[in-house]
């Protein structure tokens, strides 16, 4: 079976099992033939669990918790190789060399593990009024060095293709 590993740490801990219980639910009904295992990161295990996994999938939240909870639990991106990285929101944003952070309003630098950049929840109403979405496209393209801009509007999704 392939074995996923849900990593949810940049959302509260109190709310890491109704999180994972939701995304097993999600994987069983969209891959219904499918045999697959979703195992919840802990970040005391994280390594470990990486290596046992096929992939791992990095949901939304807080990018900087996100990036403090992973810059702790030691090297986790060497263990990458010939795995599969997904990323939602403050996930896509860890992925990408800069992103613009929605709830802090301000540009954020990633792992920059694809060189891009990246605005999540594009034209949604993600902490509406205070986001100006082709004004904020604009200053994220001359946002230091020229790099390919993902414009991820709410439900879409970008595959691309990259070692590590």
């Amino acid at each position: 079976p392939v074995r996923v590993l849900d990593c949810l740490f940049a959302r509260p801990c109190e709310n890491w099992e109704k999180a994972y219980s939701q995304d097993k639910e999600f994987y069983t009904k969209h891959l219904p033939n499918t045999k697959f295992e979703l195992i919840l990161a802990d970040p005391e295990k994280f390594l470990e669990q990486i290596e046992d996994c096929n992939a791992i999938y990095i949901r939304g939240g807080d990018t900087r918790v996100l990036m403090s909870v992973l810059a702790g639990v030691g090297d986790w991106v060497s263990k990458l190789k010939g795995k599969t990285l997904a990323g939602s929101s403050a996930g896509a944003d860890l992925i990408a060399k800069y992103f613009y952070d929605l709830d802090y309003l301000e540009f954020g630098e990633g792992l920059g593990l694809l060189p891009i950049k990246t605005i999540v929840h594009y034209g949604s109403d993600y902490n509406a009024p205070n986001i100006k979405w082709d004004d904020l496209y604009k200053n994220l393209k001359t946002y230091k060095e020229d790099l390919k801009i993902l414009k991820l509007p709410e439900g879409s999704f970008e595959v691309m293709y990259g070692e590590v």
